[in-house]
């Protein structure tokens, strides 16, 4: 039986905007009770990869911070493990801090894994999957590499800055450029990779002798360019890529919908996250909740309508929150309106009574502020 490795790659230079100033999209907040991070490694878990490398680009202080011990992601806590993979010499040089700098820095843990296939995936396209679907298909087709990919009619303001996907018959990738929201109907690349250990390392070499500057990205559209055979696996179902404040609220604020909720969270695929003890949300005399994820710690004594409140939120008496998102520890005061915003934690909101953005521009107020 072949051993499989999980690398969860961190590197891709997309952001949420003022959201991620000081944290990476992989640990930023999600409905409330999850981090990004946390779906790509429960795909990894139920799909029984228990060995997971994480492809860190920065700020690992606050990845750290959410994954504590890793033994929540982990079914094999003697066995398996997640490991940090930080490239400290270009952490801080833009240009060569990519990812295969960074498999090359941290090489060492593939001599003690000795893994036969990798499952590369990412933290800023969220979707459910069983990965060893995938690997079946990518053995059957005899590939040197299987891209997952989805087929989207909203190309002109989805997946845009990603990977747009040339693809022929039977699956057969032909090339891989930037999506610049030109067309609706097109297949985009999930950024999510099954290959197997030598033709990693050709990758490796092929990228050194090429450009010091290519990322994983670069070299696989370079290879696919060159002859390689590289096949699609189809993805149906939920997947959502997350590149801007708006993205962030809009795709949150949508799994309020059951319909779509569902389509995430799948029966017998539970979603792991680091748990806190922290009491049940509690519900004053005047409050009313309606649409809303509340997460447990809150008290309510307000209106919250269609968002989403975070552990440990407060929100007063006459309070209204409407359409938006409130991070932890955070408290709105009495007689405050907040409408299509996103709040960070702790915050705290009393002498300004309006904080409203717009559906096309939510409003952002950073972490720690009082207004």
């Amino acid at each position: 039986m072949k051993k499989i490795m999980g690398l969860c790659n961190l590197h891709a230079p997309v952001t949420l905007n003022e959201l991620t100033h000081a944290r990476p999209i992989a640990s930023t907040s999600f409905l409330g009770r999850y981090a990004f991070i946390d779906f790509p490694l429960s795909n990894f878990s139920n799909s029984g990869i228990d060995e997971v490398g994480i492809l860190v680009r920065n700020q690992p202080r606050s990845i750290l911070k959410h994954l504590g011990s890793t033994n929540v992601w982990n079914t094999n806590t003697k066995l398996g493990y997640e490991a940090i993979m930080y490239n400290e010499k270009f952490a801080h040089t833009q240009q060569y801090n990519h990812d295969i700098n960074n498999i090359i820095a941290n090489d060492w843990i593939f001599f003690d894994v000795k893994p036969d296939l990798f499952v590369i995936a990412p933290a800023h396209i969220i979707y459910p999957l069983d990965f060893n679907k995938m690997i079946a298909a990518h053995e059957a087709t005899g590939a040197d590499i299987t891209i997952l990919y989805a087929a989207i009619n909203d190309g002109k303001v989805n997946f845009v800055e990603g990977d747009q996907l040339s693809i022929s018959s039977e699956d057969h990738i032909d090339g891989m450029n930037i999506n610049k929201g030109t067309k609706d109907q097109i297949f985009v690349s999930m950024e999510t990779y099954v290959l197997d250990m030598l033709r990693l390392q050709r990758l490796l070499d092929i990228a050194k002798a090429t450009s010091a500057f290519y990322s994983l990205r670069d070299i696989i559209a370079y290879v696919i360019n060159h002859d390689w055979k590289v096949i699609g696996y189809r993805h149906e179902g939920y997947a959502r890529h997350f590149s801007s404040m708006k993205q962030y609220r809009d795709h949150s604020l949508e799994l309020l919908n059951y319909d779509i909720r569902k389509q995430l969270f799948l029966e017998d695929w539970p979603i792991f996250t680091v748990t806190h003890d922290t009491p049940p949300s509690k519900y004053g005399l005047q409050a009313q909740v309606k649409n809303s994820f509340i997460a447990n710690g809150s008290r309510i004594n307000g209106k919250v309508n269609n968002s989403i409140i975070s552990r440990n939120v407060v929100i007063e008496e006459g309070a209204v929150v409407k359409n938006s998102i409130i991070f932890t520890d955070t408290k709105i005061g009495k007689n405050v309106r907040v409408n299509n915003a996103v709040i960070d934690k702790h915050v705290q909101i009393r002498e300004v009574k309006d904080i409203s953005g717009t559906e096309h521009d939510p409003l952002y107020v950073k972490q720690g502020d009082r207004i």
